[in-house]
């Protein structure tokens, strides 16, 4: 079983929908002492250009009833979804519950990692582009957050990526010390013998970008 930590604007969905691979969900997990359980119940998925030929499972299930699409324009014309249009936003979305996946565990409970692997995005080129890590490493990468903020799903944001710490991988939602969480991951790690991973995201549209 494969387990990312993804940060904001990554491609969670995306990465999560394999036809080969059982889906649990494509974001907000939980790791107990009985293996990793889904919290949402369905995925939550970028909508813009997604075509029937890249992304067929996610591209069918706008076409479902029962998915809630947010920022999608509409051809009254034609009387359908124009999902390359983003003059709204670029952060269109399709949410959909898991039944919408033909190979979704209707439980949502898994068994525990064999790798689990940390996507960042780098915006000054001081991550490799993939390294396996040490339990140790796993909870310092886990603990610092590293991260860019970038202008293609907030306008808000500059052109140029913003370095950011967003500790645990979701600050605003831990309520203990962060270190108890980082402890409880080593723990885990060690227990399963996990294969960790760092992995990062890499553009070039941006002189910042250029080698990162």
């Amino acid at each position: 079983m494969w387990r990312s930590f993804l940060v904001c604007k990554a491609p969670v969905t995306t990465l999560s929908t394999d036809p080969d691979r059982k889906l649990i969900g494509d974001d907000e997990h939980g790791w107990s002492g009985s293996g990793v359980f889904n919290c949402e119940g369905g995925c939550y998925a970028k909508a813009t250009n997604l075509s029937a030929e890249n992304e067929p499972q996610i591209y069918e299930c706008t076409r479902r009833f029962g998915t809630i699409l947010e920022n999608v324009n509409y051809d009254f014309t034609i009387r359908r979804l124009v999902l390359d249009d983003s003059s709204l936003t670029n952060n269109t979305r399709a949410a959909y519950p898991l039944t919408h996946i033909e190979n979704a565990l209707r439980t949502g409970i898994g068994g525990h990692h064999k790798n689990l692997v940390m996507l960042t995005c780098d915006a000054v080129g001081v991550m490799p582009p993939i390294a396996k890590l040490t339990a140790e490493q796993a909870m310092y990468h886990f603990l610092s957050g590293y991260n860019a903020k970038i202008a293609r799903a907030n306008k808000r944001v500059t052109p140029e990526p913003e370095i950011t710490f967003n500790t645990c991988f979701g600050a605003s939602f831990m309520t203990l010390r962060p270190t108890v969480y980082a402890k409880m991951l080593g723990e885990r790690i060690r227990k399963h013998n996990v294969n960790c991973w760092e992995s990062k995201k890499m553009r070039t549209s941006s002189r910042r970008w250029k080698g990162a």
